[in-house]
């Protein structure tokens, strides 16, 4: 799976992944973080996901990093913020205010610019397990020490549902993060509102975690 199959799946238009609402954990979850106004989120993967908007309506500075300039272009009109774009290196950067998207490939990011919290709903589970130790890597450090990263992954029995989302076993997320991160799950259940494809898998759960980066070490 490359930067190919993305493209593709934006240009035909296969993109359930994208909501048109805030998603519900967010809201629910993670306020409990205790987000302060000026501290920073990284959206690996973003696509044109509202939830940015939402992020950056408590005050956060927002910065997604998403691979198909299309859906960067759609995220700016749909919501309808003035855009500014420069050219680095290796990204071009869209912002608006709060929000900041570099388009370009995400194992790229700078090492040296670093978060306060990631929020991943559907970046983890669009990988397959030979890309998710890089991505994990790229996770580890951008995020501060202390710092929280909210992630949403699915798990099930892989054979009953043609990836992705790719399951994400409890075992995975501990073998990925658990040498940096103190890790909790927070709720485990069958998603409602992850449209139908997802909601008919037999055993298919939602789970939420909560993962701290450790001070020491």
């Amino acid at each position: 799976m490359d930067a190919e199959f993305w493209i593709k799946s934006w240009t035909d238009g296969r993109t359930a992944f994208n909501q048109q609402q805030y998603h519900a954990k967010l809201t629910q979850y993670f306020p409990q973080l205790n987000p302060q106004a000026g501290q920073s989120v990284l959206v690996p993967l973003c696509g044109k996901t509202i939830d940015m908007v939402w992020l950056a309506s408590q005050g956060l500075q927002v910065h997604g990093v998403e691979l198909y300039e299309g859906a960067v272009e759609a995220f700016f009109a749909e919501n309808q913020l003035p855009v500014q774009k420069t050219q680095t290196a290796d990204f071009v950067e869209c912002s608006h205010k709060n929000i900041k998207i570099s388009c370009g490939d995400f194992f790229k990011l700078d090492a040296r610019e670093t978060f306060d919290f990631v929020y991943d709903r559907a970046a983890l589970v669009a990988l397959p397990a030979s890309m998710r130790a890089d991505y994990a890597r790229v996770i580890k450090q951008a995020l501060k020490k202390g710092g929280k990263y909210f992630l949403v992954v699915y798990e099930y029995d892989q054979s009953k549902m043609e990836a992705p989302p790719f399951s994400i076993s409890i075992a995975e997320i501990e073998r990925l993060y658990a040498d940096a991160f103190d890790i909790q799950l927070i709720e485990s259940e069958k998603p409602k509102s992850e449209g139908p494809r997802l909601s008919a898998v037999e055993g298919m759960k939602q789970n939420v975690y909560i993962l701290q980066k450790k001070i020491l070490g």
